[in-house]
């Protein structure tokens, strides 16, 4: 028994318009076979018919829907057609789809026609396979065993055959088995018409050419039989599949390993909600998303998901596959990840299916084939669900060659919102990243987007930040002095890849022999520690980091032939580069932009200062008159006590403007001016100076900008009177850089603002 299934096809050139007139002539030349006058395309007083028919001697008149669609139908257009038929008042309306039907449209579907009254008349409803009897009962083509008997005879043959519907023409293909690689890798076709085999390059050529399921394959001819190159590329690309892998170790810049993990509990709990409504058919939703900036933590989040799902509570009902889409290679990646994902589910015995058997040419037919069938069946009655997750799925939008992935990751996407299975498609997708509007990945993602659940991740909160930080003085191996703790908690801004590479930065100084206290007096800024990163490389490692860099993810094969196994071996020894089967990528995304661009993502600071804006100047102004100086001598210089001093060290080494190492305070900016240079440009990147920048542009009142702070803070543990007091500190900071003017009781963006040195005495700026 086949599975039988149709594609209307169109050349490049062609439209969609011209698609769907193909099948409208087909239902035309059926109509007229049986006694029908037709009428094509027509407007009804208001209403478009694709198809108008009138019967030659009962004058019965039809309304023909034609649809040639891939994705699963609505049920709305069964609907609209009955509305149609009934508003009219015509015999009947034919529904002719050549596409799936959505499950709410086949229950439509399954409920009229076991209708018993006169009413059961007024549809029909005509699939590929009721189109494909009604063509061979009226002669128009052979059978589809007819084709697949001769066929047969000289291949080992799939069980999925299709039926293209071209502008002149109808064509069976036949899928072939390669022997080896027990994939679909090339097809046979047949004229319809005649049933005889179509055996000329130049007529497959020009066949392979409409855009088919089929159009990537090979087309077998008499003189060019199977290409076994193809088919072991083919098994190349299925073995390349790899699932989302942690990093090695707590130091390891890839995904943290689950025991390493921290926060996100909230989301985890939503994430797992969603998946008990899906097994508890409680929703219709079966698409997700995990959106977030880079470097926020998206594929940690994947393996922490993975890692729950094994757990007792959750081991007998879910079952969750997560690949990295880098590895990906042509348009079959799709359909290649399900089965893979499948497969994997039946060898680890979470389904009872022979799903293996299963052959896969696009996914539509893979899930159409009844060993998957079985296992959706089997999922359902057992009250398990499979949890399909493609991360670092941004990664295909800069390979053109993988554009034609997206139309079906956009039919597997449909096929699964439609089936309402116990199949849950997810995506890892980075936030900012712009696609074009021209992308075909665009209408994927914006047309999908009414259909799945989003979550996303923000930046850490603060007990998110003291989780990592407990976790990086387990690593560690001895408690986080309070002050670095507290510095790392500001430095890092609330970005986990921050706080990541700064405690990573941290550990390696401590581990070859800093002290936590040496660690404190330095700024630990971002450029600098990728700096260090390459800066001991040679320029053949460089120009070869690059080379990944810029055609990431990179061919391994291609890289080591260009730049020696030896080199990237060091390279990935040194865990800059990172190998997934055959795929190169940087250890980072945002390295990698770091080693094209120079740039680094834009931080939004929310840092508030421990001290006064006149008590840091005091101290600026001992340092000036006499630079690397203790602690200790600048209390005596300013008047201050050490603790107080210290705090203001805090601050200062925050801003960039002093380094403290073994005791010895160095002021870094050479005057005054420079220091506020630098002062402004780190207030200018502050969360509530592009807040108020993007507010009314003349000005509001000191409660208007204190309702902003609370509403920028309110997720913060501060208690509402020391809100109050950080509030009123931060303004103050603000007006003596000259970022904020404030008149006759308005506060306004200073846009004109330049460097202006401040008189303490009487808190003016000159």
């Amino acid at each position: 028994m086949y599975n039988l299934n149709i594609e209307v096809c169109i050349k490049e050139n062609q439209s969609t318009t011209d698609k769907g007139r193909i099948l409208e002539k087909l239902a035309a030349d059926v109509l007229r076979i049986q006694q029908y006058d037709v009428l094509d395309t027509v407007r009804v007083t208001g209403i478009e018919v694709d198809v108008l028919a009138k019967h030659r001697i009962n004058n019965a008149q039809i309304f023909v829907e034609c649809k040639a669609w891939a994705d699963p139908l609505p049920a709305d257009v069964i609907t609209k057609l009955l509305g149609n038929v009934i508003m009219k008042n015509v015999t009947a309306g034919w529904l002719m789809t050549t596409g799936p039907l959505s499950k709410d449209a086949k229950g439509l579907v399954s409920e009229w026609e076991n209708r018993t009254d006169d009413s059961r008349t007024k549809l029909s409803f005509y699939t590929a396979e009721r189109i494909i009897d009604l063509l061979c009962s009226t002669r128009q083509i052979v059978s589809a065993d007819s084709v697949a008997t001769i066929a047969g005879e000289e291949f080992d043959i799939g069980q999925n055959i299709t039926l293209l519907l071209l502008t002149n023409s109808m064509v069976w293909v036949v899928p072939v088995i390669d022997a080896h690689t027990r994939l679909v890798s090339s097809v046979v076709a047949f004229d319809a018409d005649s049933g005889k085999r179509i055996k000329e390059k130049a007529r497959l050529d020009d066949l392979k050419s409409y855009k088919s399921s089929y159009s990537a394959y090979q087309w077998i001819s008499e003189e060019q039989p199977s290409d076994p190159q193809y088919s072991n590329q083919l098994q190349q690309e299925f073995d390349s599949i790899v699932p989302v892998i942690c990093g090695e170790d707590w130091t390891d810049y890839r995904p943290a390993r689950p025991e390493d993990f921290v926060g996100r509990k909230q989301m985890l709990e939503s994430v797992f909600a969603f998946f008990d409504n899906v097994n508890n058919q409680k929703t219709n939703t079966r698409l997700f998303a995990i959106k977030a900036p880079s470097g926020m933590g998206k594929s940690s989040v994947v393996l922490k998901i993975m890692s729950l799902a094994r757990t007792r509570n959750y081991a007998k009902k879910y079952y969750v596959y997560a690949v990295d889409v880098r590895t990906a290679m042509s348009a079959r990646y799709a359909e290649m990840v399900l089965k893979a994902c499948f497969d994997k589910a039946a060898e680890d015995g979470f389904i009872n299916s022979n799903v293996k058997a299963a052959e896969y040419s696009n996914p539509q037919q893979y899930l159409n084939s009844t060993p998957i069938r079985e296992a959706l069946d089997y999922l359902n009655d057992n009250s398990k669900t499979i949890i399909l997750i493609f991360d670092q799925f941004e990664e295909l939008f800069s390979k053109k060659e993988l554009f034609s992935l997206f139309d079906n990751m956009r039919i597997l996407s449909n096929m699964v919102d439609s089936i309402q299975g116990q199949l849950i498609l997810g995506y890892a997708w980075k936030t900012d990243l712009t696609i074009p509007a021209e992308h075909p990945a665009y209408y994927m993602w914006a047309n999908l987007s009414d259909r799945r659940k989003e979550f996303e991740l923000a930046q850490f909160k603060s007990g998110e930040i003291k989780s990592a930080i407990n976790v990086f003085g387990k690593q560690l191996g001895e408690s986080i002095n309070p002050i670095l703790n507290n510095y790392l908690t500001r430095q890092c801004q609330g970005y986990p890849w921050l706080l990541k590479k700064l405690c990573i930065h941290v550990f390696k100084l401590i581990t070859e022999g800093s002290s936590q206290d040496s660690v404190i007096g330095q700024r630990l800024n971002i450029i600098e520690l990728f700096e260090k990163d390459i800066s001991d490389l040679t320029p053949e490692q460089h120009a070869c980091l690059r080379e990944v860099a810029q055609n990431s993810p990179a061919d391994y094969f291609s890289i080591t032939e260009l730049y020696g196994h030896d080199l990237v071996q060091t390279l990935i020894n040194q865990r800059l580069i990172i190998r997934r089967a055959s795929k190169l990528t940087l250890y980072w995304d945002i390295f990698r932009d770091y080693v094209l661009n120079k740039t680094v993502p834009a931080l939004v600071l929310d840092y508030i200062p421990q001290m006064q804006f006149g008590t840091m100047i005091r101290v600026i102004r001992a340092l000036l008159s006499e630079n690397n100086c203790s602690v200790d001598t600048i209390a005596a210089k300013t008047g201050m006590n050490v603790g107080s001093v210290d705090n203001v060290m805090i601050d200062a080494v925050m801003f960039g403007v002093v380094q403290k190492k073994d005791g010895i305070v160095t002021l870094l900016p050479s005057d005054e001016e420079a220091m506020m240079v630098q002062l402004q440009s780190f207030f200018k990147k502050h969360v509530m100076y592009q807040r108020m920048i993007n507010s009314d542009a003349k000005g509001f009142a000191y409660e208007n900008y204190q309702k902003l702070f609370y509403e920028t803070y309110t997720e913060s543990s501060l208690s509402e009177k020391t809100k109050s007091t950080y509030c009123s500190k931060l303004l103050n900071w603000f007006l003596r850089l000259g970022l904020f003017e404030e008149e006759n009781g308005r506060i306004s963006v200073n846009n004109s603002v330049s460097p202006k040195v401040v008189d303490v005495e009487n808190g003016a700026t000159r």
